[in-house]
């Protein structure tokens, strides 16, 4: 299904929290093989996080905690999870990007509790950053053993060569010059496309390299340290400034959608971002519907998590809201006006077949003899092949390729969603952009509750 997004699709986001068990991360590393190779996607970057933006799975965050760990509800119940709990998982999974464990708390927090969080979350960072740095010093060892005339050993088991993130030499010596190039298209977002990271593809298979030695590491991940805070601005403005100067690749805007209110994202956005280098990314988590996706993209964050289209999915809908603006379009009043008498036509036309300004519903029964693409004038595979009188059969028969095409179409939607907004900036017209596409959605929702 990956390979059906490219070429927008940019890399594979994980939950490193589900790694803690079933697979465990000692189960993992005696495969032999990193996460990439185990899931069939070993050629895509992978970002990992302590969130799963499809998961509602936070909904007691920080209340469990302590400074030892933090409570995660996982797959199979929850449990404490330590800073070394978390960095055995990362070292098993092995992802090119990481973001390291933090306190998340509610967004109805006490500031005390806040204060706390942001604490303890900047000291388990200090202790992510000192195991990372062992290895490297690992690994500093093991190159100058081989450059003096080492004697072709290994350095030992397959568990021994993932903990120390490291390849072997069969596949060092043949990604030895792609690495650096790799690692540069990572750190600019270019590995693969452009888009929110919602996504991958992948080619090959876990033994192509000939062995347990080609599959680990050559270096350890990029490091994306959280920034927490919680509604405080304050808090925002504290951690950011403890992050700023740590020897990271970039930031992660931690502890957004966890029930606070929307109406201080700009505030709370505003005030870290503006305490952070702007040479380094900034990667947003929690927030994710399409008008928070653009305000953070407003207020200067480079790449997004994201289960909008995940839930799109599994209600059985295709994402349909507008993503260009029109060329008419102005900033003279005439936009907005422009806008709203579309969503009014979009909603009239689709009240009586379960659609909206926002998307289609393929449950509904005036779909079952429908030959139109999912969505008219979409090049997704899903719509290319596929119409919604099949995919509204294969959903009441609870077929899973209902879903398999759902989520291509609307991680392809997604996606072109980032495309127009990346758009919208080279030519300068972010604002104007902005402003259409708000004005297009609040219209709609006062006519119908949209998704």
């Amino acid at each position: 299904m990956m390979e059906k997004l490219r070429p927008q699709a940019q890399g594979i986001q994980i939950n490193a929290m589900q790694f803690l068990k079933q697979p465990s991360a000692a189960q993992l590393t005696k495969t032999g093989v990193s996460l990439h190779h185990f899931i069939g996607a070993p050629r895509w970057p992978m970002l990992a996080t302590n969130r799963d933006p499809t998961l509602q799975e936070y909904g007691t965050a920080g209340k469990s905690a302590n400074n030892n760990g933090c409570y995660a509800i996982i797959h199979s119940g929850g449990q404490m999870v330590t800073p070394s709990d978390y960095m055995d998982v990362i070292e098993a999974v092995q992802p090119e990007i990481f973001v390291p464990i933090a306190d998340e708390v509610p967004g109805d927090a006490s500031r005390k509790r806040t204060v706390q969080s942001v604490d303890r979350t900047l000291q388990w960072l200090d202790a992510c950053l000192a195991r990372l740095s062992g290895v490297r010093r690992e690994q500093q060892h093991h190159v100058r053993h081989h450059q003096e005339g080492a004697d072709g050993q290994q350095g030992g088991d397959a568990a021994e060569q993932q903990q120390r993130w490291r390849r072997g030499d069969a596949d060092a010596a043949a990604e030895q010059d792609e690495q650096p190039a790799k690692r540069q298209r990572l750190e600019q977002g270019t590995d693969g496309g452009g888009g929110d990271g919602s996504g991958g593809g992948g080619g090959g298979s876990v033994g192509d390299k000939g062995g347990v030695a080609a599959q680990a590491m050559l270096e350890p991940p990029l490091v994306l340290a959280p920034v927490m805070g919680s509604r405080f601005p304050e808090e925002r403005v504290r951690s950011a400034k403890a992050v700023a100067s740590k020897p990271v690749a970039g930031f992660a805007l931690c502890g957004f959608g966890m029930g606070e209110d929307a109406a201080l994202h700009p505030q709370l956005l505003s005030a870290a971002v503006a305490e952070l280098p702007a040479d380094k990314p900034r990667l947003l988590l929690g927030m994710a519907t399409p008008e928070e996706a653009l305000e953070g993209v407003v207020q200067g964050a480079d790449l997004f998590d994201c289960g909008y289209p995940t839930h799109a999915t599994l209600n059985g809908y295709a994402l349909s809201f507008p993503q260009r603006m029109p060329a008419s379009n102005d900033e003279s009043g005439e936009g907005a006006a422009a806008a709203a008498a579309a969503a009014e036509g979009a909603a009239a036309a689709g009240a009586q077949a379960g659609a909206d300004d926002s998307k289609v519903n393929l449950w509904s029964l005036e779909y079952s003899t429908d030959k139109a693409p999912l969505v008219e004038g979409c090049t997704c595979f899903a719509c290319r092949n596929h119409t919604r009188a099949y995919v509204h059969h294969l959903l009441h028969t609870h077929e899973m390729l209902a879903s398999v095409l759902l989520e291509i179409h609307n991680t392809h939607w997604w996606l072109g969603f980032f495309e127009s907004m990346r758009e919208a900036v080279v030519a300068g017209q972010l604002g104007e952009y902005a402003a259409w596409f708000k004005e297009r959605r609040r219209a709609a929702r006062e006519l119908q509750d949209p998704l």
